[in-house]
């Protein structure tokens, strides 16, 4: 019987046993089909930060995967800057942060980054920061086919209103939300 609905893993559910070390983001997607049944993962980027760029390492990652038949969906991206910086500078820097993560999505055969709109500020000055770091980012993405998900991870993010218009103003066909009902 075929499925209803398609299901993915996404790997920090696992993320004690991961922190522990008992088992690593090459395990993920051999885990994910033997444990679970599942064919398809979302990654997160704190499991793999210093083999974002490693080519051998994401072959690696990319080979498990098809091993046992898993597709790869996103990388949740963190700890790379805020997109809503109100400093120009660090926003493009945060900016530049995601780009190797996109790319290691795009050599994966994800279809996206999830990213978070952080920054200090009042509403209306991160809001504005967020739409010009997301611009910028999903305009990057759009040349690898790449997505730029936000989720809404405490702060203004999480509240719809203020993320709807920043959605609104991108209004690129590249960048959306990722709703986590628990967080608002």
């Amino acid at each position: 019987q075929e499925q209803r609905f398609k299901i993915s893993l996404a790997e920090w559910s696992l993320n004690r046993t991961l922190r522990k070390g008992t088992i690593t983001n090459l395990d993920f997607p051999r885990i994910t089909k033997t444990v679970y049944g599942l064919d398809a993962v979302e990654y997160v980027s704190t499991f793999f930060r210093k083999q974002a760029e490693d080519t051998q390492y994401l072959i690696a990652l990319k080979d498990s995967c098809m091993k046992y038949g898993i597709k790869s969906l996103l990388i949740m991206v963190d700890g790379e800057g805020n997109l809503a910086d109100t400093s120009l500078n660090a926003r493009i820097k945060a900016v530049e942060n995601h780009y190797k993560w996109v790319k290691a999505a795009q050599f994966l055969g994800c279809h996206s980054i999830r990213v978070n709109a952080a920054g200090r500020g009042t509403m209306g000055q991160t809001q504005a920061a967020a739409i010009d770091g997301l611009s910028r980012l999903s305009e990057y993405s759009a040349g690898y086919g790449i997505n730029v998900i936000v989720e809404n991870h405490g702060g203004n993010s999480s509240y719809g209103k203020w993320l709807a218009e920043i959605m609104k103003e991108v209004n690129k066909p590249n960048c959306g939300t990722l709703p986590d009902v628990g967080n608002f």
